[in-house]
């Protein structure tokens, strides 16, 4: 695996991205937890948030003649989070290679810190005129920063 080039000044590097959310009643299953395909929306919307955070959003990945599409994506469930519920956030990439990318989340109870679910996900750079995979252009490739693994 090679590291990207070192991004401008201008460009933002955020190497673990953060954010906190609520759970709401919508999320929850029959069980009264959050739901199995929920938890993944929560995995693919953080993706997303931290994306645009560098300044790299659909419309600008566009620009750049590709998106990010997942290959594979692969969930632990630790503990169930229920309405009311805030849950931390974090995401972060550990490689990008080729037409591929690696990113990790995990979601903590705000609360006592439990792990609640922890996430790998696999995405292929594709054109977005052919759906081919596309080596990752540089200029996108050095907005993330490598991180094999943060802090817990």
């Amino acid at each position: 695996m090679t590291s990207p080039a070192p991004p401008t000044s201008a460009e933002p590097v955020i190497p673990v991205f953060r954010r906190t959310r609520t759970v709401v009643a919508r999320d929850l299953d029959v069980l009264d937890h959050v739901n199995n395909v929920v938890w993944l929306r929560f995995v693919v919307e953080l993706a997303e948030a931290h994306s645009s955070a560098l300044g790299l959003d659909f419309a600008s990945l566009r620009r750049l003649g590709g998106v990010w599409v997942v290959r594979r994506h692969e969930l632990d469930y630790h503990r169930s989070a229920n309405d009311g519920d805030e849950i931390v956030e974090e995401t972060w990439v550990s490689a990008v290679r080729g037409a591929r990318s690696v990113r990790h989340a995990r979601l903590r109870c705000a609360r006592t810190g439990a792990l609640l679910l922890a996430a790998t996900t696999q995405w292929a750079f594709v054109d977005s005129a052919s759906g081919r995979p596309r080596r990752v252009p540089p200029e996108l490739a050095r907005r993330y920063a490598l991180v094999a693994e943060p802090p817990p």
